[in-house]
């Protein structure tokens, strides 16, 4: 009788399960219901591929095994990673997705949104944009499937020894192997496959460009929309990665025939005290130490070269008033993988002399420009500096030019090269600049320099923020709106725009840096950035080490081989 009874309460409570019957087993999800009494199926923690563990690790990754039945109502654990103080579980067993599916299932089946979370590709996790407000404002009001994958990172991720046996950008792999298995389930996540927008922000939207560009994943998907980050960054394309590896090896003594089978020996701890030790980003923009890389596979040649070959798509592409300030004022010192955040003591007197010393030591280093750095760094000083009278009744002017320099060299000129390769090849482009303060003003009001930067969206897209809670203004609910309605529309039309918010005009020839700027109002303005393209484009060309990317146009070595 007890054993009856277990089991009439088993069936009673996955009678009330939404159901997700996948190539690899049933999952029994929640579901989850809003105020307007409109419901979203979700299933958490779904693989999508064997836990790369063992011999499978440092391995492309192989699909999930099948399971008759599996609960899939709770959040996976994360990927291996810096401790950023989440309280998340981290295991190497982490390659699954969060999916919200629309309750309802239709006649038509809805477009699919592939999002991926950023995390400078050493860290973050898909629970960042596995939120309610998500599933609320994507799957129940707008009819969206959305998926969100993890995949592997750092040392797990992107270690590579330059070799054909260990090549990395196994995340890169992880993120293909996803969108095979949402293209293998489209119909039971009543998702139309032929829809599929992938987007992401940050190390998300680099790998955006990567899955956009790669002869491996560019047919497997539609559109893209890429918040605040670029493959064409030095940050997100280096070989850094097989730098720190080799450092990695020595540390664990494995320089032995095989390699990689001695580094698949070590522990998952062994592994990250290791990558910690080898990090050593002194005097480096690029501080991340693994990261994706020409590999001769994934990426088959350079990326420019993987643009003009790609079939263009329509591309929503984002940045934010200020990109750098996240670095410069927020981003926390005790997180050791990025060095240029600004302390209290050291904002408190920050002044010209502060300003040419990073330019110096940090932007372009002597290194990489021997006879040539004073005079390169005398053009940066003219360029970011050319309202200095401004200093005079302004404390925080060269905080302000630090921000805006480094936001230039790693998100803004990265992002616009990107553009304009894009639209030289033929692709229908749109941009958005956010200008919105409100987040900032209220949740940092002792912050210097209170200007939308990167991420901030976050806020509005997800329902929570890097910052914490955050009561809207008025002001904050039109701009939620407004952005909110672009995404949405570019999911199902393959155009921000609509009958209520007409303001976003396509890219091309004759107006290249035109852009939507997002606030209050969509207002179409152009150009974006235009003098900053023009001078580091000039500085690209006059010089043989390219800033933006990382690399020696002629030896193609990258800063830590100079």
């Amino acid at each position: 009788m007890k054993l009856l009874l277990i089991l009439l309460f088993t069936s009673y409570v996955r009678a009330e399960d939404p159901v997700f019957h996948s190539n690899i087993g049933k999952f029994y999800g929640k579901l989850l219901e809003f105020e307007d009494g409109s419901k979203v199926d979700a299933f958490y923690g779904v693989p999508f591929a064997k836990a790369p563990i063992g011999e499978l690790r440092f391995e492309k990754p192989e699909d999930a095994e099948y399971v008759e039945e599996r609960d899939a109502k709770a959040l996976a654990p994360i990927c291996p990673q810096p401790d950023y103080g989440w309280g998340m579980d981290k295991n190497e067993d982490c390659l699954y997705v969060n999916i919200f599916r629309p309750h309802a299932k239709p006649k038509q089946n809805y477009p699919i949104l592939f999002f991926i979370h950023g995390g400078a590709f050493q860290g973050g996790s898909s629970f960042e944009v596995t939120t309610n407000h998500t599933a609320e404002h994507f799957s129940a009001m707008h009819q969206v499937t959305t998926v969100f994958p993890q995949y592997r990172l750092g040392i797990f991720g992107f270690g590579s020894t330059n070799s054909a046996d260990f090549p990395g950008n196994y995340g890169l792999w992880d993120l293909q192997k996803a969108l095979q298995f949402v293209h293998k389930n489209g119909d039971e996540l009543y998702g139309n496959v032929n829809q599929i927008t992938v987007g992401g922000y940050s190390a998300g939207a680099a790998a955006t460009g990567a899955l956009t560009y790669s002869e491996h994943t560019r047919d497997m998907f539609k559109q893209s929309i890429q918040f605040s980050g670029s493959i064409f960054a030095e940050w997100a394309l280096s070989e850094r990665s097989v730098v720190y590896t080799q450092k990695v090896i020595d540390l664990l003594q494995c320089n032995v025939k095989n390699v990689k089978q001695c580094l698949k020996s070590k522990s998952t701890e062994d592994l990250k005290t290791a990558s910690i030790r080898a990090h050593d980003a002194t005097g480096d923009i690029n501080s991340f130490d693994y990261t994706p890389r020409l590999d001769g596979d994934f990426f088959t040649t350079d990326v420019p070269d993987l643009v003009a070959k790609a079939p263009p798509k329509p591309s929503l592409m984002s940045l934010t008033e200020h990109e750098g300030l996240f670095f410069t004022l927020y981003f926390p010192r005790h997180i050791e993988i990025f060095h240029h955040s600004l302390n209290d003591t050291e904002r408190e007197d920050y002044d010209r002399e502060d300003f040419l010393q990073f330019a110096s030591e940090v932007i372009v280093p002597r290194k990489l420009f021997n006879d040539k750095h004073d005079e390169i760094v005398d053009k940066i000083a003219k360029f970011y500096l050319s309202d200095e009278e401004k200093a005079k009744d302004n404390p925080h002017y060269y905080i302000d030019a630090r921000g805006k320099l480094l936001g230039d060299v790693m998100f803004n000129i990265p992002q616009l090269m990107e553009l304009e390769k894009r639209r030289e090849n033929g692709w229908q482009l749109y941009h958005l600049l956010s200008t919105h303060n409100d987040y900032f003003e209220a949740k940092a009001p002792h912050v210097e320099i209170l200007t939308s930067t990167h991420t901030f969206e976050f806020y509005y897209l997800f329902g929570h923020g890097y910052l914490g809670h955050h009561e809207f203004t008025e002001e904050d609910y039109i701009y939620k709106k407004l952005l909110l309605d672009a995404v949405i529309n570019f999911i199902k039309t393959g155009s921000p725009k609509s009958d209520e918010n007409p303001n976003f005009v396509q890219i091309d020839a004759q107006n290249p840096l035109t852009y939507t700027e997002l606030s209050t109002r969509a207002t179409v303005k152009k150009p974006l950035f235009e003098e900053e393209m023009r001078f580091w484009k000039e500085l690209l060309e006059s010089y043989e080490f390219d800033v933006i990317r990382g690399i020696h146009k002629e030896t193609k070595k990258i800063r830590n081989e100079l």
